[in-house]
């Protein structure tokens, strides 16, 4: 009898059909089993963010504070905190979402100002990550070239050498789909932020008061200067890419834990690049160039000295950590593009609840984006930067500030007060000022008169090009 009783049947009090629509099946909105078991822990989380945020624009730091004077690390922390909160604003957002939404960028668009506001983010992040994506290659090839023989070899110029190892290197790296597994060739790549970091440090502790400095006297200091306005535009386009924020959130096993993601991250972006902006500064002072590694190759400690190996200065070891950084970076971007394009694909978009697309549609995807940006950066070598550092750097600050501060105004518009709306609209009208900022920027350096030919430029020329720009 008790065995009976043990093996009956047990009908369910609540049967499927009973349950709302709206109801929350799902443990945390952006998640699902699949995520909670693979996805990306805190530690992972916080190396993916970083190396996607942090690239070229450390080495523009000094050259920035250079421009500013010692007050611009005033301003690089107030605009890191600007931008650290527009990131907030988007992870807020999403709890307006209903939980069988896709919690995407575009869905977010969607959901605020419909489906105009869908395409809208989706053409602006787009442009954005496939912009940066062929920087990416021209950093690559540009730093491969810098070490090869004019003249090529065997034949074969330096460009096409350059452009198929690169792009050899690359192609494995495109099978791989989480963000979880990618995050060892992200941890390579905050590695080699930390050698430039490292290399600033080690260059003042050694040579403190810069005794051994080619150029004497030191150069001078400046308190502030006017043109802390164009090093505000190099401190807010290095510390913008919020378009991947959605993304990275729905990755992470814990989406509930990307807001302390979100600290740890800009906190420690904040400090690495304040330091490399001080410490640069101080020792290079008014003579700082775009890039820190012309000056630590021709006015520095280290000048004509080299490493471990004949030929290897410090300038070239840092160039090397470029290489790496751009290296681990463009997988991360093609998977943020890859997510990008399946949340408006019909089936994915924000009227259906959200699933990853199956392994080879996502590959197909993913070696499209690689295919299309690889020709159009080999296609368009020599100008291609110039015209993808302006519409990076519109669609970049309109998708890091502006419409997430539109956004959070729009679905939180009946829950603010007037003093946090009055908020929201002053962080508005910073990203107002910060887009005119840069876009003014970008329409002189297109008008000025090329200074060099991109047959004859080394990598550093053509990378300070493209950070003063981007």
């Amino acid at each position: 009898m008790m065995a009976a009783d043990d093996n009956r049947t047990v009908e369910p009090l609540l049967s499927i059909a009973d349950v709302p629509e709206d109801f929350p099946l799902v443990v945390e909105s952006g998640s699902s089993p699949d995520n909670r078991r693979s996805g990306s822990s805190l530690m992972q989380g916080t190396f993916n963010l970083m190396n996607i945020f942090m690239g070229l624009g450390l080495l523009s730091m000094p050259y920035a504070m250079r421009l500013s004077g010692w007050l611009g690390i005033l301003a690089l922390a107030a605009l890191t905190c600007l931008f650290c909160l527009s990131g907030k604003l988007i992870v807020h957002a999403f709890d307006k979402m209903p939980l069988h939404r896709p919690h995407t960028y575009p869905a977010l668009g969607q959901l605020a100002l419909g489906r105009v506001g869908q395409y809208l983010v989706a053409s602006f992040a787009l442009s954005e990550f496939f912009g940066g994506g062929c920087m990416m290659l021209i950093i690559m090839w540009r730093i491969v070239m810098d070490t090869l023989p004019d003249q090529g070899i065997k034949g074969i110029s330096s460009f096409h050498i350059a452009a198929g190892g690169t792009s050899i290197m690359i192609f494995p790296m495109l099978f791989i789909q989480s963000f979880k597994r990618l995050s060892w060739l992200n941890m390579i790549g905050f590695i080699s932020t930390m050698v430039v970091t490292a290399t600033m440090i080690v260059l003042v502790a050694v040579d403190p008061f810069r005794h051994h400095m080619p150029t004497q006297p030191p150069p001078a200091h400046i308190s502030a200067d006017w043109n802390i306005i164009q090093a505000c535009g190099i401190f807010a386009v290095s510390v913008s890419g919020h378009s991947s924020l959605p993304v990275l959130r729905n990755s992470m096993a814990r989406p509930e834990d990307f807001d302390t993601v979100l600290n740890i991250s800009f906190s420690l972006m904040l400090g690495v690049y304040g330091t490399v902006a001080a410490l640069g500064y101080y020792y290079f002072g008014s003579s700082g160039h775009t890039l820190v590694t012309t000056d630590l190759a021709r006015n520095s400690l280290f000048t004509g000295h080299y490493l471990l190996l004949p030929g290897l200065t410090v300038d070239k070891l840092v160039s090397l950590s470029i290489l790496l950084n751009a290296y681990s970076t463009y997988p991360s971007l093609v998977l943020v593009m890859q997510d990008m394009i399946v949340s408006i694909l019909p089936g994915g978009g924000p009227g259906s609840a959200w699933r990853h697309p199956r392994k080879p549609v996502a590959l197909a995807i993913r070696l499209s984006i690689f295919a299309v940006g690889g020709l159009t950066a080999y296609a368009a070598f020599a100008v291609l930067g110039n015209v993808m550092s302006l519409v990076g750097g519109m669609c970049s600050m309109c998708c890091s500030l502006l419409l997430p501060s539109l956004f959070y105004l729009i679905l939180y518009k009946e829950d603010l007060s007037w003093l946090k709306k009055c908020g929201v609209v002053v962080l508005l009208l910073c990203g107002v000022a910060l887009l005119l900022l840069i876009v003014v920027q970008n329409i002189q350096d297109l008008a000025a008169p090329a200074q060099v030919s991109a047959a004859g430029t080394t990598a550093a020329t053509s990378l300070a090009a493209i950070v003063q720009r981007w």
